[in-house]
């Protein structure tokens, strides 16, 4: 009967805390900020492990999009994802509605595997086509135009993306943000984010999430996509996927989730 008043209470509870430890950082505070199953958390630890308590994370940027309260709909009128979590709202009150300067971290993965990995975390199978349905199948592109753009004033789709760098650098005042393909090497990654927050990083395993409970919801939805190709091609024609990947990693990654390769 006390679990939801409980649960609400470490919300807040978690809020105050991430709010208070942001309020007592000095100088620039470095934010991995991402939409869900882009593979972030490692990248979340391994600078926690660098720099310490400078680092927060976030997957909403934009209020709209944020929740307080349980329980709410999955989705908004739009048919956007919504989110509830401590670190939205502590980074929105904290840095971006007050534009507190500090150094974001955006992590991008292919937008199939993004799709398998929320839908296997959400009951809802819609059709023939599951697991490659919105709102999973357009997640990562709607972050971009729906999240980031109205919350921070940019999106990527006018700069070039450096493919065989897998990695971005921009300065948009009073931030900076580095974008991270998520199939970068681990090695790669930590001399890019070293080099981003100006300390040795060295990148840490974790467990991934569908590791934590839902493999065989996952497995489900991978094993799905080998009978999908049509879906996987109106995926791959994108404009997120023709501007982060390349003709030929698309083909290779086409191949993957069919099977023949």
């Amino acid at each position: 009967m006390m679990h939801g008043p409980i649960k609400q209470t470490s919300f807040f509870l978690k809020y105050a805390m991430l709010r208070a430890r942001l309020a007592a950082v000095r100088g620039e505070p470095v934010v991995v900020a991402t939409t869900h199953r882009t593979a972030s958390t490692a990248v979340y630890r391994s600078l926690r492990m660098a720099i310490g308590s400078r680092v927060f994370k976030c997957h909403r940027l934009h209020e709209p999009l944020m929740s307080w309260n349980r329980p709410d709909p999955l989705l908004t009128a739009e048919g956007f994802l919504r989110s509830r979590t401590s670190g939205d709202w502590a980074v929105l009150h904290g840095i971006t509605q007050p534009r507190r300067p500090a150094r974001l971290v955006m992590m991008v993965r292919d937008p199939v595997a993004v799709a398998a990995s929320m839908a296997a975390f959400e009951p809802v199978q819609n059709g023939a086509s599951w697991p490659l349905v919105p709102p999973f199948s357009n997640a990562m592109t709607d972050w971009f135009d729906t999240d980031v753009l109205p919350s921070l004033g940019w999106s990527p789709w006018n700069e070039p993306f450096d493919t065989e760098r897998k990695a971005m650098l921009v300065d948009q005042p009073p931030w900076r943000i580095l974008v991270l393909r998520a199939d970068l090497d681990d090695d790669s990654k930590g001399r890019e984010l070293s080099r981003f927050v100006g300390a040795t990083v060295q990148m840490v395993r974790v467990n991934s999430a569908e590791q934590r409970g839902v493999g065989s919801s996952h497995a489900k939805a991978l094993a799905r996509l080998s009978q999908l190709p049509d879906e996987i091609d109106r995926i791959h024609r994108s404009k997120f996927c023709s501007h982060f990947f390349t003709p030929g990693e698309l083909a290779a990654q086409r191949s993957r989730w069919l099977g023949q390769s």
